[in-house]
């Protein structure tokens, strides 16, 4: 079981992950918490939170950029409730652009 689960992530890209999930449903809620501002609360239910672990996994296998985000006004829009103020960027270390500043 663990040989087929690490040969489809090996395989996986964030865009591959956006397309499996898109039709699912998946509705995230990222904001600032509200008693405590400087900490962010990501709710969802189960699909989700699986969306969100197979994106990372797969930003953490990425050959093609080491920065990836959805948005809840730009892209990726449809995985976000629209009471969300924040998004996410995935940013993997060593950047392919070593200049640039996140």
């Amino acid at each position: 079981m663990f040989f087929q689960y690490h040969q489809a992530m090996k395989s996986a890209t964030v865009d591959k992950v956006c397309a499996k999930y898109a039709d699912k449903g998946v509705k995230i809620t990222m904001k600032p918490l509200h008693d405590h501002p400087e900490m962010l609360l990501i709710e969802g239910d189960e699909i989700a939170f699986e969306f969100l672990g197979k994106l990372f996994l797969a930003q953490a296998k990425a050959i093609n950029g080491c920065g990836f985000s959805i948005e809840p006004h730009g892209p990726g829009s449809a995985f976000f409730r629209k009471r969300s103020t924040v998004g996410i960027y995935l940013h993997r270390l060593p950047c392919d652009e070593p200049r640039r500043r996140v």
